[in-house]
C-alpha cells in the first residue's frame, strides 16, 4: 500500500492531539515533576546513602514516565486501551536497543581522535602525555580534512540514532492501541517514510527539545546550587519537556492509522471537537 504522509498535516495533528491529552495526564505530569525534583535533590546531596536514593527515584522516574505516557495515549485515542506492564516492557526494549547503540556509537568516537591524531602526525600520544597537549593537538586538527573525517563521524553517528528514533516512532502507540507488546514489530511500517517522519518530526520533537533545553541553561544558573534550587531545577526540566513528549506521542497517534498494514484494526481517534 503506498502511502503519502502530509508533513505539516501531521505535524498539526500532532499538535492538535497534545493539547487535548495536555489536561487528563496532568496528575502523572505532577508527580513525574516531584520524582524528578527529588532525584536532582538528591544528586546534590553529599550524604551516606544518597547513590542508593538516586537509584530508586531514577527508577519511580521511569515507571512515572510510563503512566505519564499511557495516559497521553488513551487521551488520544480515546479509549481504555493498552496495559502498564506492556508499555514498561517496550520502553525497557526500546531504551535497550539506544543504549547498545550509543554505547557503540560513543565508543568508536571516543577512539577515533587518537586515531586521526595519530595518522596526521602532529603530536606523539602516549600513557604521559599530558591532556592539555592533547586537547591542543585536537583543537588544532579539527581544522584539517581530518577534523572533518572527525566531524562526519559525529553526524552519521547523530543520524543513525534519529534514524533508530524515527523508524521506532510507532512502538508505543502500537503497543497502547492494540493492547499486545508490540518490540519493535513496527519497523517495517515504516519503511520509506522516513524522510517525511522525520520533517514532521522538526515540529513535534526536535523544536520543543531544543526550546525546553534553551529555556532550561538559560535558567539554571539563576536556581542556585541550594536544596530549592536543586528540587525546582528537576522539576522545571521535566515540565519544559512536556510539549516535546505530548507532540511526540501525538505524531505517533496520528501516523499509525496511514501506517498500519491492516487498517481495520487501526485506534479510532476520538474526535477533536
Amino acid at each position: 500500500m503506498d502511502v503519502k504522509l502530509p508533513v505539516l498535516e501531521i505535524a498539526a495533528e500532532a499538535w492538535r492531539l497534545a493539547a487535548r491529552a495536555c489536561v487528563p495526564s496532568l496528575p502523572w505530569l505532577g508527580l513525574l515533576m516531584v520524582l524528578a525534583g527529588l532525584y536532582r535533590l538528591v544528586l546534590g546531596m553529599e550524604v551516606n546513602g544518597a547513590a542508593i536514593i538516586a537509584l530508586n527515584l531514577m527508577a519511580g522516574v521511569f515507571f512515572a514516565g510510563v503512566a505519564f505516557s499511557l495516559s497521553i495515549y488513551r487521551s488520544m485515542i480515546g479509549a481504555r486501551s493498552g496495559k502498564y506492564l506492556q508499555l514498561v516492557h517496550v520502553n525497557l526494549a526500546v531504551y535497550m536497543a539506544f543504549l547498545f547503540v550509543g554505547v557503540f556509537i560513543g565508543f568508536f568516537l571516543l577512539i577515533l581522535p587518537g586515531i586521526l591524531l595519530e595518522a596526521s602526525g602532529r603530536t606523539d600520544l602516549g600513557a604521559e602525555t599530558p591532556p592539555a597537549v592533547v586537547q591542543a593537538a585536537f583543537m588544532d586538527m579539527l581544522p584539517t580534512a581530518y577534523g572533518a573525517v572527525f566531524l562526519i563521524a559525529c553526524v552519521l553517528g547523530l543520524w543513525a540514532l534519529c534514524f533508530l528514533a524515527v523508524r521506532l516512532l510507532l512502538v508505543g502507540a502500537a503497543t497502547v492501541s492494540r493492547e499486545e507488546t508490540m518490540v519493535f514489530r513496527t519497523w517495517p511500517w515504516t519503511k520509506g517514510h522516513g524522510l517525511r517522519l522525520s520533517l514532521a518530526a522538526l515540529v513535534t520533537h526536535v523544536a520543543p527539545f531544543g526550546l525546553a533545553v534553551a529555556i532550561n541553561a538559560a535558567l539554571n544558573p539563576l536556581l542556585g546550587t541550594s536544596a530549592a534550587g536543586h528540587f525546582i531545577g528537576g522539576a522545571l526540566g521535566i515540565l519544559l519537556l512536556a510539549p516535546f513528549i505530548l507532540a511526540g506521542h501525538g505524531l505517533a497517534v496520528t501516523v499509525l492509522p496511514r501506517l498500519m498494514p491492516d487498517p481495520d484494526n487501526a485506534p479510532e481517534i476520538a474526535s477533536l471537537e
